[in-house]
Protein backbone atom coordinates (compact mmCIF):
# COMPACT_ATOMS: atom_id res chain seq x y z
CA UNK A 1 0.00 0.00 0.00
CA UNK A 2 2.97 2.28 0.55
CA UNK A 3 3.78 2.13 -3.18
CA UNK A 4 0.16 2.89 -4.07
CA UNK A 5 0.32 5.96 -1.85
CA UNK A 6 3.53 7.15 -3.55
CA UNK A 7 1.74 7.07 -6.92
CA UNK A 8 -1.21 8.90 -5.33
CA UNK A 9 1.19 11.75 -4.51
CA UNK A 10 2.68 11.63 -8.03
CA UNK A 11 -0.68 11.99 -9.79
CA UNK A 12 -1.55 15.56 -10.77
CA UNK A 13 -5.24 14.67 -11.35
CA UNK A 14 -4.94 16.11 -14.87
CA UNK A 15 -7.35 13.58 -16.38
CA UNK A 16 -5.18 12.70 -19.39
CA UNK A 17 -5.69 9.02 -18.55
CA UNK A 18 -9.46 9.30 -19.02
CA UNK A 19 -9.22 10.34 -22.67
CA UNK A 20 -8.12 6.92 -23.88
CA UNK A 21 -9.58 4.63 -21.22
CA UNK A 22 -12.08 2.44 -23.10
CA UNK A 23 -14.10 1.72 -19.96
CA UNK A 24 -14.47 5.42 -19.20
CA UNK A 25 -15.41 6.15 -22.82
CA UNK A 26 -18.21 3.59 -22.64
CA UNK A 27 -19.55 4.04 -19.09
CA UNK A 28 -18.80 7.78 -18.58
CA UNK A 29 -18.40 7.14 -14.84
CA UNK A 30 -15.65 8.99 -13.01
CA UNK A 31 -15.46 6.15 -10.47
CA UNK A 32 -14.32 3.82 -13.27
CA UNK A 33 -11.65 6.18 -14.64
CA UNK A 34 -7.93 5.54 -14.09
CA UNK A 35 -7.70 8.81 -12.18
CA UNK A 36 -10.27 7.62 -9.65
CA UNK A 37 -8.42 4.34 -9.20
CA UNK A 38 -5.35 6.34 -8.18
CA UNK A 39 -7.30 8.59 -5.80
CA UNK A 40 -9.14 5.68 -4.18
CA UNK A 41 -5.84 3.84 -3.67
CA UNK A 42 -4.41 6.83 -1.84
CA UNK A 43 -7.49 7.13 0.36
CA UNK A 44 -7.43 3.41 1.15
CA UNK A 45 -3.72 3.60 1.99
CA UNK A 46 -4.52 6.36 4.51
CA UNK A 47 -7.55 4.51 5.91
CA UNK A 48 -9.70 7.48 4.94
CA UNK A 49 -12.42 5.42 3.23
CA UNK A 50 -14.00 2.02 3.78
CA UNK A 51 -14.06 -0.80 1.24
CA UNK A 52 -17.40 -0.35 -0.51
CA UNK A 53 -18.98 -2.13 -3.52
CA UNK A 54 -18.07 0.91 -5.66
CA UNK A 55 -14.42 0.63 -4.58
CA UNK A 56 -14.36 -3.09 -5.43
CA UNK A 57 -15.97 -2.37 -8.80
CA UNK A 58 -13.36 0.29 -9.58
CA UNK A 59 -10.49 -2.20 -9.37
CA UNK A 60 -11.97 -5.37 -10.82
CA UNK A 61 -13.56 -3.72 -13.87
CA UNK A 62 -10.12 -2.62 -15.09
CA UNK A 63 -8.87 -4.63 -18.09
CA UNK A 64 -5.25 -3.71 -17.25
CA UNK A 65 -4.73 -2.72 -20.89
CA UNK A 66 -1.90 -0.32 -19.89
CA UNK A 67 -3.23 2.53 -22.03
CA UNK A 68 -3.42 4.93 -19.06
CA UNK A 69 0.13 4.11 -18.00
CA UNK A 70 1.30 4.71 -21.57
CA UNK A 71 -0.44 8.11 -21.71
CA UNK A 72 0.25 9.47 -18.21
CA UNK A 73 2.53 12.56 -18.37
CA UNK A 74 3.60 11.95 -14.76
CA UNK A 75 4.49 8.29 -15.27
CA UNK A 76 1.88 6.93 -12.87
CA UNK A 77 1.65 3.14 -13.25
CA UNK A 78 -2.11 2.72 -12.82
CA UNK A 79 -2.16 -1.03 -13.67
CA UNK A 80 0.42 -1.61 -10.93
CA UNK A 81 -1.79 0.27 -8.47
CA UNK A 82 -4.82 -1.76 -9.56
CA UNK A 83 -2.97 -5.02 -8.87
CA UNK A 84 -1.75 -3.77 -5.47
CA UNK A 85 -5.30 -2.86 -4.43
CA UNK A 86 -6.74 -6.10 -5.84
CA UNK A 87 -4.32 -8.02 -3.65
CA UNK A 88 -5.27 -5.81 -0.69
CA UNK A 89 -8.97 -6.52 -1.28
CA UNK A 90 -8.34 -10.26 -1.57
CA UNK A 91 -6.33 -10.26 1.66
CA UNK A 92 -9.24 -8.47 3.34
CA UNK A 93 -11.71 -11.02 1.89
CA UNK A 94 -13.46 -8.30 -0.11
CA UNK A 95 -12.78 -9.50 -3.66
CA UNK A 96 -15.71 -10.56 -5.89
CA UNK A 97 -16.56 -14.23 -5.42
CA UNK A 98 -15.82 -15.17 -9.07
CA UNK A 99 -12.24 -13.94 -8.53
CA UNK A 100 -11.63 -15.94 -5.34
CA UNK A 101 -13.29 -18.96 -6.94
CA UNK A 102 -10.98 -18.67 -9.97
CA UNK A 103 -7.87 -18.45 -7.79
CA UNK A 104 -8.94 -21.57 -5.90
CA UNK A 105 -9.64 -23.39 -9.18
CA UNK A 106 -6.19 -22.57 -10.55
CA UNK A 107 -4.51 -23.66 -7.34
CA UNK A 108 -6.37 -26.99 -7.24
CA UNK A 109 -6.65 -27.97 -10.91
CA UNK A 110 -3.59 -26.15 -12.36
CA UNK A 111 -5.80 -24.55 -15.04
CA UNK A 112 -8.48 -21.86 -15.22
CA UNK A 113 -11.38 -24.16 -16.14
CA UNK A 114 -11.50 -26.53 -13.14
CA UNK A 115 -11.02 -29.49 -15.48
CA UNK A 116 -8.77 -32.43 -14.63
CA UNK A 117 -5.35 -31.51 -15.99
CA UNK A 118 -5.13 -35.00 -17.49
CA UNK A 119 -7.56 -33.66 -20.11
CA UNK A 120 -5.08 -31.02 -21.22
CA UNK A 121 -4.62 -32.82 -24.55
CA UNK A 122 -8.30 -32.56 -25.54
CA UNK A 123 -7.37 -30.04 -28.24
CA UNK A 124 -5.19 -32.63 -30.05
CA UNK A 125 -7.98 -35.02 -31.07
CA UNK A 126 -7.83 -33.86 -34.70
CA UNK A 127 -4.04 -34.14 -34.91
CA UNK A 128 -3.24 -37.20 -32.78
CA UNK A 129 -1.08 -38.73 -35.51
CA UNK A 130 1.12 -35.61 -35.48
CA UNK A 131 1.21 -34.90 -31.77
CA UNK A 132 1.49 -38.34 -30.12
CA UNK A 133 5.28 -38.58 -30.48
CA UNK A 134 5.77 -34.90 -29.50
CA UNK A 135 4.50 -35.17 -25.93
CA UNK A 136 7.25 -34.76 -23.33
CA UNK A 137 10.02 -35.61 -25.76
CA UNK A 138 13.42 -33.95 -25.76
CA UNK A 139 13.55 -31.14 -28.31
CA UNK A 140 15.11 -27.72 -28.74
CA UNK A 141 11.75 -26.07 -29.47
CA UNK A 142 8.72 -26.35 -27.18
CA UNK A 143 5.19 -25.17 -27.92
CA UNK A 144 3.48 -23.92 -24.75
CA UNK A 145 -0.27 -24.16 -25.37
CA UNK A 146 -1.88 -22.32 -22.43
CA UNK A 147 -5.21 -22.95 -20.69
CA UNK A 148 -7.55 -21.51 -23.33
CA UNK A 149 -5.88 -23.35 -26.19
CA UNK A 150 -5.89 -26.58 -24.18
CA UNK A 151 -9.43 -26.61 -22.86
CA UNK A 152 -11.72 -24.20 -24.74
CA UNK A 153 -13.14 -25.76 -27.90
CA UNK A 154 -13.60 -22.49 -29.78
CA UNK A 155 -9.86 -21.79 -29.33
CA UNK A 156 -8.65 -25.26 -30.42
CA UNK A 157 -8.07 -24.13 -34.06
CA UNK A 158 -5.32 -21.79 -32.84
CA UNK A 159 -2.89 -24.43 -31.45
CA UNK A 160 -4.04 -27.00 -34.01
CA UNK A 161 -3.20 -24.63 -36.87
CA UNK A 162 0.19 -23.84 -35.33
CA UNK A 163 1.00 -27.55 -35.01
CA UNK A 164 -0.01 -28.17 -38.62
CA UNK A 165 2.19 -25.30 -39.78
CA UNK A 166 5.15 -26.72 -37.81
CA UNK A 167 4.45 -30.18 -39.23
CA UNK A 168 4.23 -28.91 -42.82
CA UNK A 169 7.62 -27.26 -42.42
CA UNK A 170 9.06 -30.38 -40.70
CA UNK A 171 10.06 -28.38 -37.61
CA UNK A 172 10.74 -30.63 -34.62
CA UNK A 173 9.11 -29.59 -31.33
CA UNK A 174 7.76 -30.85 -28.03
CA UNK A 175 4.77 -30.08 -25.81
CA UNK A 176 4.39 -30.68 -22.07
CA UNK A 177 0.93 -32.24 -22.38
CA UNK A 178 -0.48 -33.13 -18.96
CA UNK A 179 2.68 -31.74 -17.36
CA UNK A 180 1.84 -28.22 -18.55
CA UNK A 181 0.35 -26.01 -15.85
CA UNK A 182 -1.36 -22.63 -16.16
CA UNK A 183 1.26 -19.93 -16.67
CA UNK A 184 -0.09 -18.22 -13.54
CA UNK A 185 -1.04 -14.96 -15.25
CA UNK A 186 -4.47 -14.73 -13.54
CA UNK A 187 -2.70 -14.94 -10.18
CA UNK A 188 -0.28 -12.18 -11.21
CA UNK A 189 -3.23 -10.03 -12.33
CA UNK A 190 -4.41 -10.00 -8.71
CA UNK A 191 -1.08 -8.59 -7.58
CA UNK A 192 0.27 -11.83 -6.13
CA UNK A 193 3.80 -12.76 -7.20
CA UNK A 194 4.41 -14.73 -4.02
CA UNK A 195 4.59 -18.46 -3.35
CA UNK A 196 1.31 -19.28 -5.14
CA UNK A 197 2.57 -17.74 -8.37
CA UNK A 198 6.16 -18.96 -8.01
CA UNK A 199 4.94 -22.56 -7.69
CA UNK A 200 3.54 -22.39 -11.23
CA UNK A 201 6.59 -20.61 -12.64
CA UNK A 202 9.06 -23.12 -11.18
CA UNK A 203 7.02 -26.14 -12.28
CA UNK A 204 6.76 -25.00 -15.90
CA UNK A 205 10.41 -23.91 -16.08
CA UNK A 206 11.64 -27.19 -14.54
CA UNK A 207 9.64 -29.27 -17.03
CA UNK A 208 11.12 -27.33 -19.96
CA UNK A 209 14.63 -27.75 -18.58
CA UNK A 210 14.11 -31.49 -18.19
CA UNK A 211 13.39 -31.75 -21.92
CA UNK A 212 16.46 -29.75 -22.96
CA UNK A 213 14.34 -26.96 -24.44
CA UNK A 214 16.14 -23.90 -25.80
CA UNK A 215 13.25 -21.99 -27.42
CA UNK A 216 9.61 -21.76 -26.29
CA UNK A 217 6.85 -20.81 -28.73
CA UNK A 218 3.57 -19.20 -27.59
CA UNK A 219 0.31 -18.45 -29.42
CA UNK A 220 -1.13 -16.75 -26.29
CA UNK A 221 0.22 -13.23 -25.60
CA UNK A 222 -0.73 -13.53 -21.91
CA UNK A 223 1.36 -16.67 -21.50
CA UNK A 224 4.19 -15.15 -23.53
CA UNK A 225 4.32 -11.97 -21.43
CA UNK A 226 4.08 -13.93 -18.18
CA UNK A 227 7.04 -16.14 -19.07
CA UNK A 228 9.16 -13.34 -20.54
CA UNK A 229 8.61 -10.56 -18.02
CA UNK A 230 6.76 -11.77 -14.93
CA UNK A 231 8.58 -15.05 -14.24
CA UNK A 232 11.99 -13.30 -14.02
CA UNK A 233 10.47 -10.57 -11.84
CA UNK A 234 8.93 -13.07 -9.42
CA UNK A 235 12.03 -15.27 -9.31
CA UNK A 236 14.32 -12.23 -9.00
CA UNK A 237 16.49 -13.21 -11.95
CA UNK A 238 17.53 -11.25 -15.04
CA UNK A 239 15.99 -13.64 -17.59
CA UNK A 240 15.03 -17.27 -18.16
CA UNK A 241 17.41 -19.75 -19.85
CA UNK A 242 15.20 -19.97 -22.96
CA UNK A 243 14.50 -17.91 -26.05
CA UNK A 244 10.85 -16.90 -25.68
CA UNK A 245 9.02 -16.10 -28.89
CA UNK A 246 5.44 -15.36 -29.86
CA UNK A 247 4.12 -17.34 -32.81
CA UNK A 248 3.78 -14.23 -35.00
CA UNK A 249 7.48 -13.47 -34.50
CA UNK A 250 8.32 -17.10 -35.29
CA UNK A 251 6.22 -17.18 -38.47
CA UNK A 252 7.47 -13.76 -39.59
CA UNK A 253 11.06 -15.05 -39.30
CA UNK A 254 10.18 -18.13 -41.38
CA UNK A 255 8.72 -15.92 -44.12
CA UNK A 256 11.79 -13.65 -44.12
CA UNK A 257 14.07 -16.70 -44.37
CA UNK A 258 12.08 -18.02 -47.34
CA UNK A 259 11.06 -21.15 -45.46
CA UNK A 260 7.34 -20.31 -45.54
CA UNK A 261 5.60 -18.86 -48.58
CA UNK A 262 1.93 -17.91 -48.58
CA UNK A 263 0.96 -18.25 -52.24
CA UNK A 264 -2.85 -18.39 -52.11
CA UNK A 265 -4.82 -15.16 -52.30
CA UNK A 266 -7.12 -13.63 -49.69
CA UNK A 267 -9.07 -10.87 -51.39
CA UNK A 268 -10.71 -9.18 -48.42
CA UNK A 269 -10.31 -5.96 -46.47
CA UNK A 270 -8.77 -7.02 -43.17
CA UNK A 271 -7.94 -5.20 -39.95
CA UNK A 272 -5.65 -6.43 -37.19
CA UNK A 273 -6.52 -6.38 -33.49
CA UNK A 274 -3.39 -5.55 -31.46
CA UNK A 275 -3.55 -7.61 -28.24
CA UNK A 276 -2.64 -5.36 -25.30
CA UNK A 277 -0.22 -7.88 -23.81
CA UNK A 278 1.50 -8.51 -27.15
CA UNK A 279 1.57 -4.96 -28.48
CA UNK A 280 1.51 -2.19 -25.89
CA UNK A 281 3.07 -4.33 -23.12
CA UNK A 282 5.55 -6.43 -25.13
CA UNK A 283 6.30 -4.18 -28.11
CA UNK A 284 5.39 -6.71 -30.81
CA UNK A 285 3.58 -4.79 -33.54
CA UNK A 286 5.34 -5.49 -36.84
CA UNK A 287 5.52 -9.32 -37.06
CA UNK A 288 1.76 -9.92 -37.39
CA UNK A 289 1.47 -7.03 -39.85
CA UNK A 290 4.40 -8.36 -41.88
CA UNK A 291 2.67 -11.75 -42.10
CA UNK A 292 -0.64 -10.27 -43.21
CA UNK A 293 0.97 -7.95 -45.77
CA UNK A 294 2.79 -10.94 -47.31
CA UNK A 295 -0.54 -12.51 -48.32
CA UNK A 296 -1.34 -11.96 -52.03
CA UNK A 297 -4.28 -9.64 -52.81
CA UNK A 298 -4.97 -8.82 -49.17
CA UNK A 299 -6.18 -5.30 -48.40
CA UNK A 300 -4.73 -4.33 -45.05
CA UNK A 301 -6.57 -1.51 -43.27
CA UNK A 302 -4.83 0.16 -40.33
CA UNK A 303 -7.24 1.68 -37.81
CA UNK A 304 -6.67 5.32 -36.92
CA UNK A 305 -6.01 4.20 -33.33
CA UNK A 306 -3.62 1.27 -33.66
CA UNK A 307 -0.36 -0.08 -32.31
CA UNK A 308 0.38 1.74 -29.00
CA UNK A 309 -2.98 3.52 -29.26
CA UNK A 310 -5.00 0.41 -30.07
CA UNK A 311 -8.16 0.10 -27.98
CA UNK A 312 -8.48 -2.97 -25.77
CA UNK A 313 -10.88 -5.75 -26.84
CA UNK A 314 -12.21 -6.01 -23.27
CA UNK A 315 -11.21 -9.64 -22.75
CA UNK A 316 -8.22 -9.18 -20.47
CA UNK A 317 -7.26 -8.18 -16.95
CA UNK A 318 -9.86 -10.49 -15.31
CA UNK A 319 -12.62 -7.96 -16.06
CA UNK A 320 -14.54 -10.65 -17.96
CA UNK A 321 -14.50 -12.98 -14.94
CA UNK A 322 -16.79 -10.75 -12.88
CA UNK A 323 -18.08 -8.09 -15.28
CA UNK A 324 -18.73 -10.01 -18.48
CA UNK A 325 -21.40 -7.50 -19.58
CA UNK A 326 -18.76 -4.75 -19.53
CA UNK A 327 -16.26 -6.89 -21.45
CA UNK A 328 -18.89 -7.43 -24.12
CA UNK A 329 -19.69 -3.70 -24.30
CA UNK A 330 -16.00 -3.01 -24.89
CA UNK A 331 -15.89 -5.72 -27.57
CA UNK A 332 -18.85 -4.14 -29.39
CA UNK A 333 -17.14 -0.75 -29.20
CA UNK A 334 -13.98 -2.20 -30.76
CA UNK A 335 -15.87 -4.10 -33.47
CA UNK A 336 -17.62 -0.88 -34.45
CA UNK A 337 -14.21 0.76 -34.89
CA UNK A 338 -13.36 -1.92 -37.46
CA UNK A 339 -16.74 -1.58 -39.17
CA UNK A 340 -16.35 2.18 -39.39
CA UNK A 341 -13.02 1.61 -41.16
CA UNK A 342 -14.72 -0.62 -43.73
CA UNK A 343 -13.01 -3.81 -42.52
CA UNK A 344 -14.54 -7.12 -43.65
CA UNK A 345 -12.44 -9.50 -41.51
CA UNK A 346 -10.87 -8.87 -38.10
CA UNK A 347 -7.65 -10.82 -37.64
CA UNK A 348 -6.53 -11.73 -34.12
CA UNK A 349 -3.40 -13.34 -32.68
CA UNK A 350 -4.69 -13.82 -29.13
CA UNK A 351 -7.16 -16.32 -27.64
CA UNK A 352 -8.64 -13.69 -25.29
CA UNK A 353 -9.22 -11.23 -28.15
CA UNK A 354 -10.71 -13.92 -30.37
CA UNK A 355 -12.96 -15.21 -27.58
CA UNK A 356 -14.29 -11.82 -26.45
CA UNK A 357 -14.78 -10.32 -29.90
CA UNK A 358 -16.43 -13.55 -31.13
CA UNK A 359 -18.94 -13.36 -28.28
CA UNK A 360 -20.59 -10.27 -29.83
CA UNK A 361 -19.69 -10.58 -33.52
CA UNK A 362 -22.52 -10.11 -36.03
CA UNK A 363 -23.20 -11.01 -39.66
CA UNK A 364 -21.76 -7.75 -40.99
CA UNK A 365 -18.15 -8.64 -40.15
CA UNK A 366 -16.15 -11.81 -39.50
CA UNK A 367 -13.28 -12.69 -37.19
CA UNK A 368 -10.41 -15.06 -37.92
CA UNK A 369 -7.33 -16.22 -36.03
CA UNK A 370 -4.07 -15.45 -37.85
CA UNK A 371 -2.74 -19.02 -37.48
CA UNK A 372 -5.88 -20.49 -38.97
CA UNK A 373 -5.75 -17.96 -41.82
CA UNK A 374 -2.13 -18.84 -42.64
CA UNK A 375 -2.85 -22.57 -42.62
CA UNK A 376 -5.86 -22.08 -44.94
CA UNK A 377 -3.66 -20.24 -47.45
CA UNK A 378 -0.70 -22.62 -47.50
Amino acid sequence: MEEAFSYFNLCTVCGTCRADCTIYKIKKLESLSPRSRIILAGLLAQNRIDISPRVIEAYFTCTLCDMCHNKCPSGVDVPKIVKIIRNYLIQNKKAPKPITDLLNVIKNSKNIFNIDNEDRLAWTEEIEEIINDKINKSAKIAFYIGCQGSFKGSIFPMPVSMVKILNKLKIDFTILGEEEWCCGNPIALTGNLGDDFIQFAKHNIDKMNELGVEKILFTCPGCYRTWKFIYPQALKIKKLPFELIHSTEFIDDLIKQGKLNIENKYSKRIGYQDPCELGRMSGIFDPPRNILKSIPDIQFIELEDSRMNSACCGGGGLCKVTYNFLSEEIAKYKINMFKNSNVETIITSCPACFDNLSSVIDDNIEIKDIHELILDLL
